[in-house]
């Protein structure tokens, strides 16, 4: 593929993303897709065949994105500056791409609704609460309850996409992730004995 085929599909990737977090997958159209693109939908349909093509390229890039940050976070030795290092991952993401957070939430409500299951989202999905699980493992000799803290992480991080991908301007979505640092400085994930 040239670089202006490349251009063109990751422009339809762009648009089809923002049509189907704003509208849910079931009601994005390949019309509404090549409009957003400023493309024919002879164009779109040289790219991509179906609807289910375009959704699996876009989960797909947002589970490689999800599962980098979470592998670069776990290369800190302590649960703190895992929680750190991802919570600015996603701080950054806000920032650069307010809308692959917004498609990440549509992914998350979409496979809840049970009305188009995907599993690369769910693979998506399932890695970032997993993340949280392992984190939250971490305090099992001191936490009765490491089930309800990975519960209580994996919520914040959707109430931040939310936020971030829906709610605030593209300017401003990262204050939020980055303040959730200072909610958990020295709490949640370090020792008594003040190690982090």
């Amino acid at each position: 593929m040239g670089a202006d085929s490349e251009r063109t599909r990751q422009t339809i990737l762009r648009a089809a993303r923002d049509v189907i977090a704003l509208s849910g997958y079931g009601a994005a159209t390949f019309q509404q897709m090549a409009l957003r693109a400023g493309v024919s939908r002879p164009t779109l349909h040289y790219y991509f065949d179906t609807r289910e093509q375009v959704y699996e390229a876009l989960a797909q890039a947002v589970h490689a994105q999800i599962a980098r940050y979470i592998a670069e976070a776990r290369e800190f030795p302590e649960p703190r500056a895992r929680l750190v290092a991802f919570t600015e991952a996603v701080a950054h993401l806000c920032r650069e791409d307010p809308g692959a957070l917004r498609f990440l939430v549509t992914m998350q409500v979409e496979q809840r609704r049970g009305v188009h299951c995907n599993a690369t989202a769910e693979s998506a999905i399932a890695a970032i609460h997993g993340f949280y699980d392992t984190l939250a493992d971490t305090r099992a000799d001191t936490l009765a309850d490491t089930r309800g803290l990975a519960d209580l992480l994996a919520s914040v991080f959707w109430g931040i996409a939310f936020h971030a991908g829906f709610v605030a301007s593209d300017s401003d979505g990262s204050v939020v992730a980055r303040q959730l640092l200072n909610v958990f400085d020295e709490k949640l994930l370090t020792s008594r004995s003040g190690a982090g």
